[in-house]
């Protein structure tokens, strides 16, 4: 015992600091790449206007993401909602090539200009990066824990906020609480932040400490505002999972997609240039200076539609940054607003950071994860316990009417329901062909009754079944039915049709939902496709496999 708990520490220190050093360099290197480009486009076309600029760079990043996606076979980008997915099971290992293949996608949409975030890549980047450390070194700490450890680390290094990346990967990759998982997690996040600042001199991405807030009366103002953050977020996340549908319901082409998103970004940019690519400048302005009402209300359309727009039509990226900014822009709307109502007059830029922090929470289902950041990142205790209201009854607000967050919609759409937790993800996944037993009587429906049920008696059974040749199946027969049925007639004239069966594809949920008002010995097995008799299944064996996975969640989740 004292050489398995050695081992396991030894690992999670190990795995901790190799996750936190590659999760430092990426997502420095990831916005060093960025702003390289960009100086170098501000330089290159600095007499160019705003359209023909990024008509020209978002073509150049279509035609590359299409080459990578193509040189990779990628058939679909993944990104948070795959690490999420991910961290639920327990037999399924992210794909490096497509992990890196999507950041590198991310970061060629976002360096030609295209309204996407880059948390949400560098996120997946780094659960990919740790499932693969767990593969090539054959560790065995389980899948959860490695790719809590890379998230923790992407959002440490991407933030500067070392606790935040803790919490994060916790509340929402994980989303349950072990001690085995919080040593590597809690490592990795650390070592990227110290190497992070180490190595580059890393500094708070958006904001910088602030004075002193008047506690009393943001608490009631974010109150109030709380709400309207809430349905900012969930408009935000309506509007990029209807255009993520609409190519394919307008049969689009992905070429015409990607001409309508380089089109209608290249008009977007050339009003309202600050909401293209990741938006950071934009984000600093906002909490530094006081905008203007209709400039904060426009720029929160504009990066609206431009996100959804980039995502849906051919780009990729992450909504993670794009949140900050609506947010953000909400923020500064409902300042202007209480300003000019004289309800309280806010010189800071208090409001502006809730706005921020409520709709990203809202958007990535992460409430206690921004609280964190903005205390990190802001250095101030009364402005993240200010901004706490509002923050979660926008989260609140959005969970209800929307959904936990978009991650967890978009994995719905896909048949991938995580709102009964890994419990419920596992019964839905587990199929019952463990459980099948071909132990179990068969007669051809020309049998007499009387050599029927001498049969049965014999066997001690209550319940049998009739199959045609092919194993076709027909119904039960009921040894009670048969007792006053006359011994020379045919079974098949006491068949039971309209018995309880369920197919050969049905998961342990949908078994244990059939099977709730249930009575008899056993239920029947058919195969979907042929209705051909596979075997029987009973209710012991049915509640024998659910505690099983009942234990491997409870081990999973609290040990």
């Amino acid at each position: 015992m004292t050489g398995k708990l050695l081992h396991l520490w030894i690992t999670s220190i190990f795995v901790g600091i190799l996750l936190g050093f590659f999760g430092a360099t990426a997502a420095h290197y990831f916005r060093a790449g960025l702003y390289l480009v960009e100086t170098f486009s501000k330089e290159y076309f600095a007499n160019t206007t705003n359209f023909i600029f990024l008509f020209f760079s978002l073509s150049i990043a279509a035609l590359i993401t299409h080459f990578i996606k193509k040189y990779c076979k990628i058939v679909r980008w993944e990104g948070p909602a795959d690490t999420i997915y991910a961290a639920h099971r327990t037999d399924n290992e992210l794909d490096v090539k497509t992990g890196i293949a999507s950041t590198l996608a991310a970061f060629v949409s976002a360096a030609g200009g295209a309204s996407v975030g880059q948390y949400g890549p560098l996120v997946h980047f780094g659960a990919t990066l740790g499932a693969y450390i767990k593969a090539f070194l054959k560790l065995r700490i389980t899948t959860d824990v490695i790719i809590g450890g890379g998230v923790a680390a992407a959002i440490s290094a991407g933030f500067n906020a070392p606790l935040a990346g803790i919490v994060f990967a916790h509340e929402a990759i994980l989303r349950h609480f072990s001690t085995k998982a919080l040593a590597p997690i809690a490592l990795a996040s650390g070592t990227a932040f110290a190497i992070h600042n180490y190595l580059w001199v890393a500094s708070t991405p958006f904001l910088q400490e602030y004075p002193p807030t008047e506690i009393g009366p943001m608490i009631l103002v974010s109150i109030a505002a709380g709400p309207f953050f809430g349905l900012i977020a969930i408009i935000f996340m309506s509007v990029v999972i209807t255009f993520a549908k609409l190519p394919a319901k307008m049969g689009f082409t992905s070429f015409q997609s990607l001409i309508i998103a380089i089109t209608g970004l290249s008009i977007i940019g050339n009003f309202y240039p600050e909401v293209m690519g990741l938006g950071t400048l934009s984000i600093k302005t906002l909490t530094s200076e006081h905008a203007l009402l209709m400039v904060a209300l426009a720029i929160l359309i504009a990066k609206i539609l431009a996100t959804a727009l980039s995502l849906g039509f051919g780009f990729f990226g992450g909504v993670f940054s794009p949140a900050l900014l609506i947010g953000a822009a909400a923020g500064a709307v409902a300042t202007g607003v209480v300003n000019w109502t004289n309800l309280h007059s806010f010189q800071g830029p208090e409001l502006v950071i809730c706005g921020m922090a409520a709709v990203a929470g809202a958007v990535i289902g992460a409430p206690l994860s921004m609280i964190i950041i903005v205390l990190e990142l802001t250095g101030s205790y009364g402005l993240a316990l200010s901004t706490t209201v509002g923050i979660v009854t926008a989260t609140m607000i959005s969970s209800q009417l929307f959904g936990n967050s978009i991650f967890d919609k978009q994995l719905l759409g896909r048949g991938i329901d995580l709102s009964q937790g890994r419990m419920g993800l596992r019964l839905m996944e587990e199929g019952i062909s463990s459980i099948i037993s071909t132990q179990t009587l068969k007669f051809n429906p020309d049998m007499k009754v009387e050599l029927v049920k001498s049969t049965m008696i014999n066997h001690e059974s209550t319940e049998a079944y009739i199959v045609t040749e092919g194993d076709k199946y027909v119904g039960k027969l009921h040894l009670l039915t048969l007792s006053v049925a006359n011994p020379h007639k045919k079974i098949i004239d006491f068949v039971d049709r309209n018995a309880l069966n369920l197919k050969s594809d049905a998961s342990l949920q949908q078994t244990i939902e059939a099977a709730a008002n249930f009575i008899g010995e056993t239920i029947p097995v058919i195969d979907r496709s042929d209705d051909r008799f596979m075997g029987t299944v009973n209710e012991g064996d049915i509640f024998k496999l659910y505690l099983e996975l009942q234990g491997q969640t409870i081990d999973l989740e609290k040990k």
